[in-house]
């Protein structure tokens, strides 16, 4: 049974969002506040939830605080993060991205749709899903490349994906990652040569259907490059392609963007 945390301080909101969350046969963990959450994750880091939903407009510290708190530590270093919020601009939007969210949801929200963004997180993350009704499932479908399964992929520029070990390495040093960055990392490097819009990606990497967030993607490559070291302006790892989107650079292929 996947393991969630609930971080709200609105109790309606809270309770609305742990009984729709209970019923998928989740087990969820409320906490009126990030520091509490925190404290209880710092104590043991063995029950690390498996997802995170966030409310930025907490009591003491923000949701923006608490999320970079936690990808500072081990436990939530790759933890999937949902924000959900009242704030709905695009800056926020991007502030919460930039900080390591790995999903965006705006209040007033529909339960379904809280529950597609949580089952589709959790997928991406190798969860077994409960089946509907709450019953635990066998397990759970994998949209993977079949090529990256358990193995690994080596990637222009020294880059290797350990999928089994869930670890990304350049140059023989190892590169921390957000769940959602190492999912579009390993899609990207498991197709390279291959130029994806932005709404390939969201659909292929996200799982859902998230039109009108393209610029998620744009945030999601900014880290990526920044955190791999991608600073080649002739020849970068993660390539622009005009009129397209992205693309992972060939091994010893020229720039062509």
């Amino acid at each position: 049974m996947p393991r969630l945390a609930l971080v709200e301080d609105d109790a309606a909101i809270a309770e609305l969002v742990r009984y729709n969350l209970a019923a998928e046969g989740h087990d969820v963990a409320v906490h009126r506040d990030g520091e509490s959450f925190l404290k209880a994750l710092a104590a043991d880091a063995r029950h690390a939830p498996d997802l995170l939903v966030l409310d930025v407009m907490l009591p003491g510290i923000d949701g923006f605080a608490v999320l970079s708190l936690l990808r500072a530590m081990p436990a939530g270093a790759r933890t999937p993060v949902l924000m959900l919020t009242a704030r709905g601009s695009e800056a926020d939007k991007v502030r919460g991205l930039e900080a390591g969210a790995d999903d965006y949801l705006a209040k007033p929200f529909g339960v379904n749709e809280l529950r597609a963004r949580v089952r589709a997180l959790l997928r991406r993350a190798g969860m077994a899903l409960p089946a509907e009704g709450g019953a635990p499932a066998a397990s759970a479908p994998s949209n993977r490349p079949p090529e990256a399964s358990r193995g690994e992929l080596h990637g222009a520029g020294g880059v290797v994906l350990d999928d089994a070990r869930h670890r990304v390495y350049r140059n023989g040093v190892e590169v921390s990652f957000t769940h959602r960055e190492y999912e579009l990392l390993r899609h990207l490097l498991a197709n390279a040569g291959i130029a994806f819009s932005r709404d390939d990606l969201l659909r292929e990497v996200w799982g859902y259907d998230f039109a009108g967030e393209t610029r998620t993607v744009d945030v999601h490559v900014r880290q990526l490059r920044q955190k791999l070291g991608d600073k080649d302006p002739v020849s970068p790892l993660i390539e622009t392609v005009r009129g397209r989107g992205y693309r992972y650079r060939e091994d010893g292929a020229p720039h062509a963007g």
